[in-house]
C-alpha cells in the first residue's frame, strides 16, 4: 500500500501546539501503520505496546486523541478508555477512538467517541482526526458524561 501525505494539515488550525495522538496496539505493524497515517495528518504521535503502557501515558500526559486497540495484553482498550473518562470527570477529555477488528453494534457507546474498524484506511483516519479537531477547536471538548452512540469513521 502506498500512503501519500494528506492535504489535510492541522498546524494552522490549532496554533503553535501540535495535535497530539496516543496510539496503543500490541501489534507492531498496526502501530506503525497508524503512526504513519496520523503523522501524515500533521499529528505528533506517541506509541504504546500494550494496555498498561497506554494507561500510564494516557493518565500522565496530555493527548488530543487516544486511539486504542480493544484486545491488548495487561489492560484492554475498554479499560483504558474508562480510566481516562473517570480521571477527566466532566472536564474536556481526549477524543477516544476504538480501533478494532471486531466492531459490534452498540460498541461501548459511552466509552468511545469513534470506532476505526480494522483494516484501517487512510480516509478513516483523516475522518477521525477531522472530527477530533473539530471537537477541540469548537471549544466544546469531549465531556465524559455526554453519552450517545460513538461516531463511526466511515465516509459516505
Amino acid at each position: 500500500m502506498i500512503v501519500r501525505r494528506s492535504t489535510f494539515q492541522l498546524g494552522p488550525q490549532v496554533g503553535a501546539a501540535k495535535f497530539t495522538v496516543l496510539v496503543a496496539d500490541d501489534c507492531a505493524a498496526n502501530r506503525r501503520l497508524l503512526e504513519v497515517l496520523f503523522e501524515s495528518c500533521g499529528c505528533s504521535v506517541s506509541l504504546a505496546e500494550d494496555g498498561a503502557e497506554a494507561m500510564a501515558a494516557a493518565l500522565s500526559q496530555h493527548f488530543n486523541l487516544i486511539c486504542l486497540d480493544r484486545h491488548m495484553p495487561k489492560v484492554s482498550g475498554d479499560e483504558v478508555a474508562e480510566a481516562v473518562r473517570s480521571t477527566y470527570g466532566r472536564a474536556p477529555r481526549p477524543y477516544l477512538v476504538l480501533c478494532t477488528s471486531d466492531p459490534r453494534p452498540g460498541d461501548a457507546p459511552y466509552a468511545f467517541d469513534a470506532v476505526l474498524p480494522k483494516p484501517v484506511s487512510p480516509q478513516d483516519v483523516v475522518a477521525v482526526v477531522a472530527k477530533a479537531l473539530h471537537s477541540a477547536v469548537s471549544g466544546r471538548g469531549r465531556s465524559s458524561r455526554s453519552g450517545g452512540t460513538p461516531a463511526r469513521a466511515e465516509l459516505s
